[in-house]
């Protein structure tokens, strides 16, 4: 199957679901190995209160893109320059939790998501949202599964933020931006500190519902938005704390995150040694098929039994996505804005499956992964 087709095969199966309405528009770009197989843009940034189209250069909320793409990352960097340990516990670079009940878990441990710690806790609703008033109350929660069980949590990778700020004495925004963007040349990706740097980007929830219904009665006081949410995360404890934060909170391109992956699969410009990468794109033995902030295929349902069981990814809430297929040095980003105007009761696993499905149909590529029966 030559390219053409098949970029004619993505660009059919993404048209038809804006038209679904499973989500108002989309962005994407499949690269393999020799270069970029399909990318393009369809449907719409914004439906309410006006339509405006998706150009080529417009951000998206990145949602828990954020975990591998910022705060992973960097934690490798980090860790090859000898400024911290990832087998080392939390209390070594953040004494205030020398009475947390996770004293002694590492950030490897919450890196892979194998601490113990809950899931999402709506920090925002007890001010001040301050990140070591954040970090306090994290440190309280008891635990809610045993160590080295995996049990995704939003709240691990705020705590990785305050080690990466402690250790290098710089906002997670100010280290992205050095690290790592300005480095590869990302012209639209970071953190939405306040400004009108991402006005222009693809909107999300009207007056995040989503969350109040999470926060029940808990929330019933909290002054919830009403407006759409646009150049502002999604995500209420990313937005409470200025728009930055470790598991959320970043808004990107696909151009520019097509540059990053590029980077990670064959580093050019960031430092990224045979160790480090090690670290992003391998499975850590004990840790649930997870490596320092992606997920095997195997384990999940975006991907399974489509991609190579050990290609890592991530997806985001918000209707992201990036894959990453070792082998063939190939990925497959997918950008929506699926919550917008409001959540959608449906999930989105079977868009981001069809998505992959498509992707991976053109002769001798994961040909051993696809099966016909499964053809979007």
């Amino acid at each position: 199957m030559t390219a053409g087709l098949q970029a004619a095969i993505l660009d059919r199966f993404l048209a038809a679901r804006v038209r679904d309405g499973r989500m108002p528009g989309v962005s994407w770009w499949v690269e393999s190995g020799s270069g970029a197989v399909s990318r393009g843009q369809s449907g719409f940034a914004v439906v309410e209160p006006r339509s405006e189209p998706v150009e080529r250069g417009t951000p998206f909320d990145l949602a828990s893109l954020t975990k591998p793409l910022c705060t992973a990352l960097l934690l490798v960097l980090l860790e090859q320059e000898g400024e911290l340990r990832l087998e080392a516990p939390v209390q070594d670079y953040l004494p205030s939790w020398r009475e947390s009940f996770y004293r002694e878990s590492s950030l490897l441990a919450l890196a892979t998501h194998t601490s113990g710690m809950p899931a999402w806790r709506p920090l925002y609703l007890q001010p001040p949202a301050r990140l070591p008033v954040y970090l306090d109350r994290i440190g309280r929660e008891r635990p809610v599964s045993r160590p080295g069980e995996v049990l995704y949590s939003d709240l691990g990778y705020i705590v990785l933020q305050a080690v990466l700020e402690s250790v290098t004495g710089r906002g997670l925004d100010q280290l992205f931006a050095e690290r790592v963007a300005r480095p590869l040349g990302l012209r639209r990706t970071g953190f939405a500190t306040g400004g009108a740097e991402f006005s222009d980007s693809a909107a999300s929830e009207r007056g995040n519902e989503f969350e109040r219904s999470l926060a029940g009665a808990e929330g019933s006081d909290y002054a919830w938005p009403g407006n759409i949410l646009r150049g502002v995360p999604h995500d209420g404890n990313a937005r409470a704390l200025g728009g930055v934060s470790g598991h959320a909170g970043l808004f990107g391109t696909a151009d520019d995150l097509a540059v990053l992956a590029r980077e990670i699969l064959f580093p050019r410009r960031l430092p990224l040694g045979a160790r480090a990468r090690e670290r992003l794109l391998r499975a850590d033995p004990g840790h649930g098929g997870r490596s320092v902030g992606l997920v095997m295929a195997a384990r999940a349902k975006a991907a399974r039994g489509i991609l190579p069981d050990d290609a890592p990814g991530h997806t985001g809430f918000t209707g992201t996505s990036i894959w990453l297929e070792l082998e063939t040095k190939s990925f497959f980003l997918l950008l929506t804005n699926r919550v917008h105007p409001r959540v959608p009761v449906t999930g989105f696993d079977g868009v981001r499956r069809g998505f992959h499905r498509a992707a991976v149909r053109n002769a001798g590529h994961a040909s051993s992964h696809y099966n016909d029966s499964d053809a979007p």
